[in-house]
């Protein structure tokens, strides 16, 4: 339970407001990619230079083969690990007549019954079932008075 007097405290995200604001952004990106891009792909490269290219099985690779191989290795995790995660490299099969037939007349119908109500409508629907919801508690309440 919150105390009354103390006001919500609200919660700060990054502000981008005037060239400050672009510097932050600009340094918070340039980090994001240093470190989950350019950091892993240079760690690569020498891990792949050490192991493999020291014992000539395999040639020595560059900063660009490094980012690549990582690139490898995070598409290789996302085609793994994330079953939400999904390519599709095939075509949609179409919808038969009838079912297309159907979503057009349900969209119509959405429609006109879109603009049959008007906001008008709408509040007028409201003030009248809270009519009638008073009128049930007056009665009500008429007959308890009449038992007691």
């Amino acid at each position: 339970m919150k105390p009354k007097n103390k006001p919500d405290k609200k919660v700060r995200m990054i502000e981008i407001r005037g060239i400050g604001g672009l510097l932050k952004l600009a340094f918070i990106g340039i980090c994001l990619l240093a470190g989950f891009g350019i950091f892993p792909g240079v760690a690569l490269m020498y891990l792949w230079n050490s192991l493999l290219s020291a014992n000539a099985i395999m040639p020595a690779i560059g900063l660009v083969q490094g980012l690549l191989l990582y690139g490898i290795f995070v598409m290789i995790y996302f085609l793994r690990n994330k079953p939400k995660f999904s390519i599709s490299c095939g075509s949609f099969s179409e919808l038969s007549d009838d079912e297309l037939e159907k979503i057009i007349m349900n969209a119509k119908l959405d429609a006109e019954k879109r603009m049959s109500m008007s906001s008008f409508d709408i509040c007028k629907a409201k003030l009248d079932e809270i009519e009638k919801q008073r009128k049930e508690e007056q009665q009500q309440e008429d007959k308890e008075k009449k038992e007691v």
